[in-house]
């Protein structure tokens, strides 16, 4: 299924708002740098114009956004953490981008950007696969074969910095696909979308073999699997969940075969000596934090692993914001929790709410080991999914 991307096609089914919206999907496709440049850009733009201002009045308990940021960015500025305030300021970007998002989405604009999502992540794994071809030809590996390398250098990223980036943003590229399968409404007459579908995932599976990241298989299937039963597909359910047992089984009987076995001591070794840095200074700092990159401006003074976070969704949002940081915003989140179960009650679209939901399960499998939805372009694509309730913003009207 091929996209028209030409400026007329957009002008003519779409506002001048909501192409704001669309080059920013495209801006997810670029390196990390350039995806926040054109993103802060965008926002700017969109500030001057009264927009971001508009969408604050629109969008209920909003203004625990700039609370939360405001608390973030004083607590990071008292602990001398200047790189955790450059993230406050771009947290604020980003959200109120996405409220921008929220007050300008239809139904067909978020079918549109979920194709585009889809095309685009065929050119991510090309771009990976040249990639992968060019760390073979460094190793001196004059032939085409599937190795999973151990050193990060040698893993796959694509555009996204990190093999374990690339690789959540493949969950979400996957999900988004199977989204678009369950909402084809007659396999037969559209068998040739069907298939499109289903070459774009086992496409994005092959290049998450490369990225070497483990965690990203158990996320996946449990993404899909959230995604089946909240839309009621029970017995496909079922017979996922039997070949997702099947494959543990194998791995539990066939150890050596793996990914990367021959490091994963060492690997949970690593993750146990940040987890104890990043508790140790939860007690010491259990209120506010210090701000965002907390582990990067603390980790020497423990003698931890150097690296940019806990690499855990458990310990580092508290780790860097406190108890009474991730206070301010939570009326925010349950406003939208409230949202999303209205559309779940009111029966309008059990398909959007069931991806939704397998996006933030995904998160929270992922970030058992690892944190990275605290990036550019994989929390914006989080945050972008998990708003979509308001395309039915008028049917939620309680």
């Amino acid at each position: 299924m091929l996209i028209i991307f030409g400026i007329d096609y957009l002008k003519e089914h779409f506002t001048h708002n909501q192409r704001y919206i669309i080059v920013a999907i495209f801006s997810m496709f670029l390196p990390f740098y350039m995806c926040g440049g054109i993103l802060i850009f965008l926002t700017l733009r969109l500030l001057l114009k009264g927009e971001i201002q508009e969408a604050y009045k629109q969008i209920p308990a909003s203004r625990y956004i700039l609370i939360f940021c405001g608390i973030s960015l004083i607590v990071s500025l008292c602990y001398q953490n200047y790189l955790g305030a450059v993230c406050c300021i771009a947290i604020l970007f980003v959200l109120s981008f996405i409220l921008y998002y929220r007050v300008h989405i239809t139904s067909e604009l978020f079918e549109f950007i979920s194709n585009i999502i889809i095309v685009m992540s065929l050119f991510a794994a090309f771009y990976g696969l040249i990639e992968y071809i060019g760390i073979l030809n460094e190793l001196d590996i004059n032939q085409f074969e599937v190795i999973i390398f151990n050193r990060p250098q040698d893993r796959v990223n694509s555009v996204f910095f990190n093999a374990n980036y690339y690789a959540m943003m493949i969950e979400f590229f996957v999900c988004i696909t199977f989204y678009k399968i369950l909402k084809l409404k007659n396999f037969k007459s559209e068998f040739k979308k069907f298939f499109y579908y289903i070459l774009v995932i086992l496409i994005n599976l092959f290049l998450l073999l490369l990225t070497g990241c483990r965690t990203a298989w158990p996320t996946i299937a449990g993404g899909i699997l959230t995604i089946l039963i909240v839309d009621q597909h029970y017995k496909t359910c079922l017979c996922i969940f039997a070949c997702v047992v099947f494959i543990g089984l194998y791995f539990l009987l066939n150890p050596s075969q793996f990914p990367r076995v021959d490091n994963i001591i060492s690997y949970f070794l690593v993750r146990q000596n940040i987890w104890e840095v990043a508790i140790a200074n939860i007690q010491k700092h259990p209120l506010f934090g210090e701000g965002p990159m907390t582990y990067m401006h603390i980790y020497a003074a423990y003698k931890g692993h150097p690296t940019e976070h806990a690499h855990s969704i458990y310990l580092d949002p508290i780790l860097c914001f406190g108890v009474i940081g991730l206070a301010s915003i939570l009326p925010f989140i349950i406003t939208n929790i409230k949202k999303l179960y209205l559309l779940w009650k009111k029966k309008i679209d059990k398909t959007l709410v069931a991806l939704i939901i397998s996006f933030t399960v995904m998160i929270f499998i992922h970030g058992t080991l690892d944190y990275t939805v605290f990036f550019v372009q994989t929390g914006f694509l989080y945050l972008l999914i998990a708003s979509s309730f308001d395309v039915y913003s008028e049917s939620l009207i309680d």
